[in-house]
This record gives structure tokens, C-alpha cells and sequence, in this order.
């Protein structure tokens, strides 16, 4: 039997529910169950968020990048939002580096990115000009495919820089071959955005 991971403050997100899945879209879907919902799931973030300090959300949000598992990466990259300023820049090396190591949730990752990153421009115009190159680990074939989705290398990788595109240059090149990543990367930023302007996703304000 493997050994449960440690996500430190965030061991304590997934209470017995898939929390997670919300946050897949950032919308809900009709009728959704009371003891798991998007409201239920920002609930959850901000309250492990409010109830540690800084440094142990810091720790918890790279033990979460560092778990092959996107679902870990979901929950990481929206806590992101929620450390001021200095500590995001010290997160968004993380995020640049879970790219590089692989993550079914690329686009997600991107768009916090896109917030955070004051060079995100830069290198998504090197994404977009020269590709891009995941690194995987090693690992199981079973476990690949429940931690990082049913694509292949190929497709991830394209999906990368469909989403860079978009992100960068509000072009969506949407297809098999790159997994959707422009649309994926469109719907979530918006719904995130619609969140935060209702004040329903509530971010540090230092933008």
C-alpha cells in the first residue's frame, strides 16, 4: 500500500469529497451536491489559507506542485492567489518548473502565470515561438495516466503552447492534437476573473 502524501496545510482540502473537481472549470454544475461544490471548495482554500501562516501555506502549496497529480496542481495554483506579492514571486518558479515536470492542468497553471508573472510575456512568446519540452518522471503507466491524464507527450506539449497563445496573443488554436489548451485556458480565466470581480474568489489585493 503506498504511502499517503504530505500537502501540509492542505491534507486537510480533500475531506473525504473531490474538492477539486470544481475548480476543474470554476463553475458549478446544475444541482451540485451539497457537500461538494465550487463555494464549498473556495470555502475550504480560504479557510486553510486563513487559519496557517505564510510559510506553512508557501510549504503546503510546493509539496502540492511538487505531487505528480494535477489535481494537487488545481488547488496549488488558485491558492497561489491568495500569498501577497513576494511570496508569489518566490511561487512562480514552482509553477514554471511543474510545467516543465508535467501537468494535465497546463492551462490553469499558465493563467495564474499570466497574473503573477511580470515576464510572463516573454517567455510565453518563447513558448509560442520554439515550443515546448515536458520532462516526465518516472512512472507506472497506471499511475501516469490517473495523475496526468489520458494525452500523450506530444499533446501536452502542444497544449502548453496552445494555451501560451492565447494567453499572450488572444488566439485560439484549438484541436486533437493540443487537447483544446486556447479554449481551456480562455473559459477558465474568465470564470476566475468573474469570480474575483464578484468577490466571490477573493485575492490579495496588490495587482
Amino acid at each position: 500500500m503506498s504511502k499517503k502524501p504530505n500537502f501540509g496545510i492542505f491534507n486537510d482540502f480533500w475531506n473525504g469529497h473531490p474538492n477539486h473537481l470544481p475548480l476543474m472549470n470554476l463553475h458549478d454544475i446544475p444541482n451540485p451536491p451539497k457537500e461538494w461544490n465550487l463555494t464549498k471548495s473556495i470555502d475550504r482554500l480560504d479557510y486553510l489559507v486563513s487559519q496557517n501562516s505564510s510559510s506553512d501555506v508557501v510549504n503546503g502549496i510546493r509539496l502540492l506542485l511538487k505531487n505528480e497529480d494535477w489535481r494537487t496542481h488545481l488547488v496549488a495554483s488558485l491558492a497561489t492567489l491568495k500569498i501577497d506579492r513576494k511570496l508569489q514571486s518566490e511561487i512562480k518558479t514552482d509553477l514554471w518548473n511543474r510545467l516543465k515536470s508535467g501537468s494535465w492542468a497546463s492551462p490553469q497553471i499558465l493563467v495564474i502565470l499570466s497574473i503573477i508573472d511580470h515576464e510572463f510575456n516573454v517567455r510565453a512568446k518563447e513558448i509560442c515561438e520554439n515550443g515546448f519540452k515536458i520532462t516526465y518522471s518516472e512512472m507506472p503507466m497506471h499511475e501516469h495516466h490517473f495523475s496526468r491524464g489520458p494525452a500523450g507527450l506530444s499533446v501536452n506539449n502542444k497544449k502548453v503552447v496552445a494555451s501560451a497563445e492565447y494567453l499572450l496573443n488572444g488566439v485560439i488554436t484549438d484541436s486533437m492534437e493540443n487537447d483544446n489548451g486556447g479554449s481551456l485556458a480562455k473559459n477558465w480565466k474568465e470564470n476566475l476573473l468573474e469570480l474575483i470581480e464578484n468577490n466571490k474568489f477573493k485575492i490579495v489585493n496588490n495587482y
